[in-house]
């Protein structure tokens, strides 16, 4: 069956639509990730048959079809910026498309079903990759299509998201078959029981053995009282003009309300210092000793508090280093989060995974003349030092990762905490620079899964909105909307269990990077023979 030009480019525009509304608060319809991805391996599959301009007509399809599915699941970006938009959608869509040129060159050699395969590696490889680049955004993993429903996903505790995007691509390619063999083929449906078996299972296996988790998993009782602030403070408007007093003064108030003597910690948001404080004089800082005094007229309760600091260098101490003639110095601007204890010293962590473009610019080391291109946003934007590892923090026995806004997207980095000893993850961000769009209600949802690979239990504070209590299943215990001041109070279990996943980590893209070179190898390989059987013939008829 020749499919013509005007179907392929229908079978674009509707895949990543599909897709597109699949995804989480951008539609939600994650049954449709199951047939959205069919209409792309049709239209790759049916290129390799044809002749002539095949490389542009693969781009133009495959661009196609992403630059919707991104369009429609992270056009809020414009809300922070227009440019930064245009970056995520178009470069994002162009990184995407690279999986499905390989995936044609390997189908022609090696024929459609090892041309699958490749597939499934090339696409879980490419995933997997885009975690630890210049270029890392993994917001559009496809394993983050079932992120609403933590009860469909529980066996993420053993893949991580890779296992969902798994999922997603078996069912797709399943349903590739049925519609190969009975549209293409011309084979009588009945005999497709086979196949309609596979799909069957790869579909149920999964969702039955989330279920049994779900309803079986138990926490430990070990509790940790926990108060969570949501001050809402628009970050255009307040956050950053707003004086610092003032603001502190809303958290204050927003704390005490929830604030006893049971209280073993007080989370605040990201950047809740606005205004930049020195590292190398943190304790004579007078913000600080206005915090501390709080703390201790408060039953001596510690709090963690996002900041944005600074410190000072007779060397340029990384990229993110600016030169002050001035002072003839280096100043290093930090994303930071403070555990503020009214009688020991303050422990400070440094975020370690920026924001693409709004706290870091791709690929600075070869060309240091980008840098001027940063966003700036307000707070610590524009270019960050960053953290060099990651660091738990303590508060008496218990351990808690400090993971700022962004950070919290990476189930790899998360899960060193919790391998490094982190009883709870604490999730502070501000997520107020989008406005009421899906982006912070997509943001919400990674922590829910990061709850499930590590089994611990979240307690996140958003500026504006959404800050939320997470259970160990991943299921919101309670939670403050947008847009809405106020403070939360629960009490959480702490875990000390390692999952599979925060053990061996993502062994699913890993594998995957061994099998790419493997298909690579053998269909090189195959094209070698072909081509040299070929020339061998030529000679032969001369």
């Amino acid at each position: 069956m020749d499919i013509k030009p005007l179907y392929l480019l229908l079978l674009a525009l509707v895949g990543g639509t599909l897709m597109g509304i699949s995804f989480p608060h951008t539609g939600g319809l994650f049954p449709l990730a199951f047939v959205a991805f069919v209409p792309l391996i049709l239209i790759n599959l049916e290129l390799n048959k044809k002749k002539g301009a095949r490389f542009f007509k693969r781009f133009g399809y495959n661009y196609l079809y992403f630059v919707i599915f991104n369009l429609i699941t992270t056009w809020w970006i414009y809300n922070a910026s227009e440019g930064g938009m245009y970056m995520a959608v178009f470069c994002n869509s162009l990184l995407m498309t690279l999986p499905f040129f390989f995936f044609g060159f390997i189908a022609r050699q090696l024929g459609e079903n090892k041309g699958l395969l490749a597939l499934v590696v090339l696409w879980i490889g490419f995933e997997y990759c885009h975690y630890f680049w210049e270029l890392s955004w993994p917001w559009l993993s496809f394993g983050h299509i079932f992120g609403e429903y933590p009860w469909l996903i529980q066996w993420y505790e053993y893949s991580g998201v890779t296992g969902g995007t798994l999922w997603v691509l078996m069912v797709n390619i399943g349903v590739y078959f049925i519609i190969r063999n009975v549209k293409i083929r011309k084979e009588a449906l009945r005999i497709q029981a086979p196949v309609f078996l596979f799909i069957g299972l790869v579909i149920l296996v999964p969702v039955l053995s989330s279920v049994l988790i779900y309803t079986s998993y138990e926490e430990e009782v070990d509790p940790v009282n926990m108060v969570i602030i949501q001050p809402n403070l628009d970050p255009y408007s307040e956050k950053f003009t707003m004086p610092l007093p003032d603001q502190l003064d809303i958290i204050f108030d927003l704390a005490e309300e929830k604030v006893d003597e049971n209280t073993d910690l007080v989370v605040c948001p990201e950047t809740a210092i606005s205004r930049t404080v020195n590292e190398d004089y943190l304790e004579q800082e007078p913000n600080m000793i206005l915090i501390k005094e709080w703390l201790r007229a408060h039953h001596n309760v510690n709090m963690l508090i996002g900041a944005d600091s600074r410190k000072y260098f007779q060397e340029e101490n990384s990229l993110a280093s600016n030169y002050i003639e001035s002072i003839n110095a280096y100043v290093e601007n930090y994303n930071a989060a403070f555990l503020i204890d009214p009688n020991r010293p303050t422990q400070i962590y440094h975020k370690a995974k920026p924001v693409l473009g709004a706290e870091k610019v791709p690929f600075l080391s070869w060309f240091p003349s980008l840098k001027e291109y940063s966003i700036e946003l307000g707070g610590t934007s524009g270019m960050i030092g960053l953290g060099e590892e990651a660091i738990n923090m303590t508060l008496g026995d218990l351990s808690f990762a400090p993971l700022i806004c962004y950070e919290s997207v990476y189930g790899d980095y998360v899960s060193y905490f919790t391998g490094h000893g982190a009883d709870i993850l604490c999730v502070v961000t501000n997520d107020g620079w989008w406005g009421d769009t899906p982006g912070y209600r997509q943001h919400r949802m990674f922590s829910q899964i990061r709850a499930i690979e590590n089994r611990r239990s979240v307690a996140r504070s958003a500026n504006t909105g959404i800050s939320c209590f997470i259970d160990q299943k991943g299921d919101i215990i309670s939670e403050l909307g947008w847009d809405e001041r106020g403070a939360l109070q629960e009490i959480l279990n702490r875990n000390t269990e390692i999952t599979f996943f925060v053990r061996y980590g993502d062994v699913l893209g890993r594998v995957s990077l061994f099998l790419i070179i493997a298909l690579f190898v053998y269909a090189l390989t195959s094209y070698a023979k072909t081509t040299g059987l070929a020339d061998k013939a030529h000679l032969t008829r001369k």
